[in-house]
Parts: structure tokens; sequence; C-alpha cells
């Protein structure tokens, strides 16, 4: 077997009968196919491209930032205005009067200063599984009742309020049933909540 240089600008090859001419200078080096990806879990590097897929596409091929930012346009945008109900906001509101009734489309949460004995009306605009607190600060040496929706481990009766002037009661309250004639909240009640 002999070795050694040619010199040739294109090869010839017989393909089943007829000759194919190759040019030398297209044949990719050692090196440029060393420095190619593999087909199978190739390593990429850099900022490899892809062919975008039109929209609604799904199938297993590559989705591209193109494609997936034009799927999720307007749902995840930065520049939207996030909008939230003042009960979602977790705002505390503010009731006053002895016969309050709490509006759960104001607010989930809140606080009440007594201004005398006070008896806490149906609440308003409930939805099964709200949640929320109400605090009763007491402004002087009140009593507190509750509508028959308020329902407490032991009964409204086995509650003991702290009715002590500047101390702090906590109701936490969930929603359980908001059908009208039936609205039941199920109540905690934590007495001087803050001392």
């Amino acid at each position: 077997m002999a070795y050694g240089k040619i010199k040739v600008d294109t090869v010839v090859y017989d393909n089943s009968g007829s000759d194919v001419e190759v040019a030398v200078s297209g044949i990719p080096s050692a090196a440029t196919v060393a420095a190619k990806a593999d087909l199978a879990s190739p390593a990429l590097t850099g900022t490899p491209t892809a062919p975008t897929a039109s929209s609604g596409t799904n199938t297993t091929q590559v989705a591209t930032t193109a494609f997936v930012s034009a799927a999720t346009a307007g749902a995840l945008s930065a520049d939207t205005a996030t909008t939230w109900t003042k009960g979602q906001r977790g705002e505390v509101t503010t009731l006053t009067g002895t016969s309050p009734a709490p509006n759960l489309d104001d607010s989930n949460n809140f606080t009440l200063t007594t201004s005398g004995n006070t008896t806490f009306g149906l609440p308003t605009n409930v939805a099964v599984g709200q949640t929320g607190s109400i605090f009763i600060v007491y402004g002087g040496s009140h009593t507190l009742a509750f509508n028959a929706a308020y329902k407490f481990v032991g009964g409204a009766a086995g509650i003991t309020p702290t009715s002590t002037s500047g101390a702090i009661d906590r109701i936490d309250y969930i929603v359980q049933n908001a059908a009208a004639g039936y609205v039941c909240l199920t109540c905690n009640f934590t007495a001087n909540y803050v001392v």
C-alpha cells in the first residue's frame, strides 16, 4: 500500500454506475466535524436558535422564547395593573355603631371600636371559603352579642369578651355556608388578643 499526498480539486466516486464529483474544498475538516453538536442530547452553548412554531402549536417540537412570549402575551404582562378586590388585598375596614354588619365585598378583615353594647348583624356579600378577622377594640366596658350566623365553639354564649376599655378581642372566621337564610361563619374567639 502506498502512502503520500495527492493534490486534487475534485474527487470522483462511483455511485452504482454513475460517477459523482465532490469538490474537495467542500469536505469539512476533522476539527469542523468535531465542533458539531451530537444529535442525541446535544450540549449547546452560546445562543442557539430554532424555528418559531406558529401560534397554538401543541407538539413536542422546541418552543422558542418568541413562541412563549406570543403565547403568554397579556397574561403575564408587567404593564398590566393587577386589580384586586378590597377583600383580596387584605384591607382592614373600620366598622361603626352598635349594630355592625360586615360587608365582605369591602374587606375580609374588620376593626370595631365599641361605643356601647354591641350586636353584630348578619354579614353581607358572603362567599363560601372567605376568611378573615374581626378585631374588637373596647371603647368602654361593653357587652357583645352576635347574629345566629356566627357559630362559635360552645355557642356564642360560651365566649367571654374582655369588655375592658382599651382591650382588644379577635374573631377569626371562615364562611362555611353562603346560602340565603343559611349563612354560617365558623368562628374562633380570642379574648384579650392584645393586652
